[in-house]
């Protein structure tokens, strides 16, 4: 078993049927922590021999679809399928009135034992800057993904860098630069997106030292036609792929 080891169980964009949502799975000490929770997670990680029970904790990076919507089914068989499996939610103070309130409340907010709070289904870990788990320390960061909505990257230091879904990113040269790894969203169907990186503007945005580390996550199901994007870039993250940190 390695001892700190990264694997996306999803590499896709939202609209993806091949790929799965572009959610991440980290493993140290035998345990197990998901950087989001999309509506694919739980078949993604079925596939690798794993159950909710299993999970040990969530960070989630933002409210959108293929990032929260498997919270429901995570919270709901870890309290009455895993009874008294709690899963540590970690996320920034930003971002849970917007998913419980305003996503999760309407499915959870009752329930056979009645009314319910997010804090009966997960054990919520507010993160100002850093949190630890299992002996490693992570730094969130702010995004740039959709006007108005709090969104969040996250690195262990000297070891990865994740955007989550972005446009360029000003900071991302001084964020991470100690990081061998940076995955980052990149949109390769068109030529512009109003909420996704594309390859022209990390060009523009970023220095080539920073690129040559990027790794591509978050494309579409045409990834293999667009490959001629990503020559000056690391290259891309094929679903499944585990990095050893």
């Amino acid at each position: 078993m390695r001892e700190f080891a990264l694997q996306f169980i999803g590499t896709g964009d939202s609209e993806s049927l091949r790929f799965y949502n572009t959610n991440a799975l980290i493993t140290r000490n035998g345990k197990h922590l998901l950087v989001d929770c999309g509506w694919t997670a739980k078949r993604a990680l079925h596939e690798r021999g794993l159950r909710i029970c299993d999970i040990d904790g969530v960070f989630v990076t933002h409210v959108h679809g293929d990032h929260v919507f498997g919270l429901e089914r995570f919270g709901f068989e870890s309290r009455y399928v895993y009874r008294g499996h709690r899963i540590k939610l970690y996320l920034h103070e930003s971002v849970l009135g917007p998913l419980w309130d305003e996503c999760l409340r309407g499915c959870m907010g009752y329930s056979s034992d009645g009314e319910n709070a997010i804090e009966d289904f997960f054990d919520v870990r507010i993160v100002e800057t850093t949190f630890s788990w299992e002996g490693i320390d992570f730094e969130i960061f702010p995004t740039t993904h959709t006007p108005g909505k709090p969104s969040f990257g996250v690195r262990a230091p000297r070891r990865f860098t994740f955007t989550s879904d972005t446009n360029a990113i000003p900071d991302l040269p001084e964020i991470a630069k100690e990081d061998p790894y940076v995955f980052h969203d990149l949109y390769l169907s068109g030529p512009s997106h109003p909420a996704h990186a594309t390859p022209e503007e990390l060009m523009d945005a970023y220095p080539e030292t920073l690129l040559r580390r990027i790794w591509a996550v978050h494309y579409g199901d045409d990834i293999e036609r667009r490959l001629d994007k990503l020559e000056r870039f690391a290259g891309w993250v094929p679903q499944g792929m585990v990095f050893a940190l």
